[in-house]
């Protein structure tokens, strides 16, 4: 109240006067002064209201602020788990070459080498896994309408790519899963692969199976027969070749999009940052 008084009274020593011959600058009549203090009431009016507006303006700003922060870390969250899940499918990836490489190598010298090492090659091959992102955060935003709330225009055209990249990779899966099918169904024409492990023994849950030794060297000739059959399928050989294309394509697609992420990362922790 104080501080009203106090503009009150200066804008009454500045407002303009209705003079009734006053030479003193004084307004003398009745319909003066009301105009005056009038005039004033309004200005401080008006002068509360941009006040009111400032102060509603930051509040609003602030509370944008830390929900735009919010959800700048909870998109940093999201993009280390897809980073750290790419690293282990690269990891897959560069395993599936090299065994591709060498069924493949193996083949072309019609040698075996061990029953054992090509069942593993095989099992590496036949198991599959496909990336999926974490993308909750940028959904959420997107559906909420939130996504524009993001002032920085290189962070959201980068978001943005980055889930182009992910809709790429989604097709590229595709793909390599129609490749992968016709690989397994000859593969299985030719070599009954169950006979090679000990199930009861096996952790199939967590992938982990046991080689049925007594049966693989009753049975060595057998199944090497098998394999040597195998080897002159040229539909079989096709796909080990195809595997090997599409791994390389994966491990190179996924290091790019690393990077992407990596680049996301670094701006929105300068985002956060940010005072």
């Amino acid at each position: 109240m104080v501080f009203f008084r106090r503009i009150r009274q200066e804008l009454f020593r500045f407002l303009p006067f209705w003079k009734t011959g006053n030479s003193a600058g004084e307004p003398t009549s009745p319909t003066g002064r009301y105009l005056t203090y009038a005039l004033g009431e309004i200005l401080l009016v008006v002068i509360g209201i941009l006040i009111a507006l400032q102060v509603n303006n930051w509040n609003e700003g602030r509370k944008q602020r830390l929900e735009e922060v919010k959800y700048f870390s909870n998109l940093i969250n999201d993009l280390q788990a897809d980073d750290e899940r790419l690293n282990n499918m690269i990891f897959l990836s560069e395993a599936k070459v090299k065994a591709a490489q060498d069924v493949y190598k193996g083949a072309s010298l019609d040698s075996i080498g061990s029953l054992y090492d090509f069942s593993t090659n095989m099992m590496s091959l036949i198991f599959v896994d496909e990336f999926r992102p974490n993308d909750n955060t940028y959904e959420e935003m997107k559906s909420s309408g939130n996504f524009s709330m993001i002032r920085n225009d290189d962070l959201k055209l980068k978001l943005m790519n980055l889930r182009k990249t992910y809709i790429q990779l989604a097709a590229a899966h595709e793909h390599m899963r129609f490749d992968f099918n016709i690989f397994l169904e000859d593969f299985e024409k030719y070599v009954d692969w169950g006979k090679y492990y000990n199930l009861k023994k096996s952790n199939i849950p967590k992938l982990d199976f046991v080689f049925d030794n007594l049966y693989i060297e009753s049975h060595k000739d057998i199944m090497e027969k098998e394999v040597h059959t195998l080897y002159k399928n040229k539909i079989f050989l096709n796909n080990i070749f195809l595997l090997e294309i599409n791994y390389t394509y994966a491990i190179d697609a996924f290091n790019t999009t690393k990077t992407q992420i990596h680049e996301i990362i670094d701006i929105l922790n300068r985002e956060i940052e940010q005072k």
